[in-house]
């Protein structure tokens, strides 16, 4: 479980990225993570072999129509906990990375219930 929210970081750093540059390639997804370009590398390995990402001779990364539906949904339940953590007062910088620590910690089903239940409470 902790190695598929490992790799989870990777996929959705590298939709993030490919979203504000024109090509992504490994030493780009290390620098904003912040970790060793080995590191980076061996995820990227599992994430082939997944087919969840593609690389091209070049080095260029692109997500795999999984990896970007994965990717997708990882990175809205990272802005709506970030939405809902701002909107109780919680400065913006520390509200993403609880939002990023807290994605990560909750299963999808506690994550919709949570959902649901500020729905109802007109929040979120």
């Amino acid at each position: 479980m902790e190695n598929s929210r490992a790799i989870d970081r990777y996929l959705r750093s590298i939709l993030i990225l490919s979203e504000k540059y024109f090509c992504v390639r490994s030493v780009d997804v290390a620098h904003y993570l912040g970790c060793s370009k080995a590191a980076v590398s061996v995820a990227l390995k599992q994430l082939m072999g997944e087919k969840l990402v593609d690389a091209a001779p070049d080095g260029a990364l692109t997500l795999t129509p999984d990896g970007e539906k994965r990717a997708r949904q990882l990175h809205e339940r990272c802005l709506y906990l970030q939405r809902v953590l701002t909107q109780a007062g919680i400065p913006q910088d520390v509200a993403e990375s609880e939002a990023n620590n807290a994605e990560r910690a909750l299963s999808v089903d506690s994550f919709r219930r949570l959902q649901v239940f500020l729905a109802e409470h007109g929040i979120g």
